[in-house]
């Protein structure tokens, strides 16, 4: 009888022990269940409220972007029709000369020119002066350099029309005898296809507002007989910020 009683003695214990154990293991999942819960209602409440607020930072962000191009497109608009207009007058091929090359293997000649030119500048603005940095003049005709020439930069006055008169040389350039044959027959029946290209910066002056070194690329592409004023012949091509395409 006495180890009967104490072997349910020793008994006793372990089922105790495993009793708890499987208490506190059936308590534990429960109080991770209801942490969890939490979490996830907390989750389900933020989201929306992150989204709404990316959202309305990308509209703000279109906006700005969307008003700085339409302030860009207007500023430019009011610099474009601020631009002068430019339009070439006459012209007179005072010195036509060619001469063989030394090379007779050289489908080149040499020639010798002399060119002057007129050119009326109009600023048409009523308020607002513009200045012009030192203006570059390149004038081409059938593939042939006529010469290059520097105008000195000056002042503009609104409504004020200014006429310049341009002379270039060209002395012993080598140029192709084909196109330098064509342009001695234009020469001679006094008229000639003829490209000036014109390189400047402008500024625009009105009250306090200054604005300068805005570049410009001029082109005048027409058809011109020699000697002869061009009275009703529309301007020069101008565009601003010629790198730009």
């Amino acid at each position: 009888m006495n180890n009967i009683g104490a072997n349910r003695l020793d008994r006793l214990p372990s089922q105790n022990k495993g009793s708890r154990r499987v208490a506190f293991s059936d308590s534990l999942p429960k109080h991770r269940a209801a942490f969890g819960d939490g979490n996830s209602e907390r989750h389900n409440k933020c989201c929306p409220r992150l989204f709404a607020c990316c959202a309305w930072i990308c509209v703000g962000i279109f906006g700005i972007v969307v008003a700085i191009l339409i302030l860009g497109v207007i500023f430019v608009s009011f610099l474009q029709s601020g631009l002068p207009e430019i339009t070439v007058r006459m012209l007179n091929l005072s010195n036509f000369e060619i001469k063989n090359s030394t090379n007779q293997n050289d489908n080149n000649a040499l020639l010798n020119a002399k060119l002057d030119m007129s050119i009326e500048m109009r600023n048409k603005n009523e308020k607002i002066e513009l200045s012009y940095s030192s203006i570059v003049v390149n004038l081409v005709s059938e593939d042939v350099k006529l010469g290059r020439s520097v105008i000195p930069s000056f002042s503009h006055s609104p409504g004020n029309t200014t006429y310049l008169n341009v002379t270039m040389n060209v002395e012993r350039v080598s140029t192709d005898k084909d196109n330098l044959s064509q342009l001695e027959d234009d020469r001679k029946k006094v008229q000639m296809d003829v490209q000036v290209k014109m390189e400047a910066k402008v500024g625009f002056h009105v009250g306090i507002f200054n604005l300068k070194n805005v570049p410009i690329h001029v082109a005048c592409d027409f058809q011109q007989t020699l000697l002869v004023y061009r009275i009703n012949e529309p301007p020069c091509n101008i565009r601003m910020f010629p790198n730009i395409r």
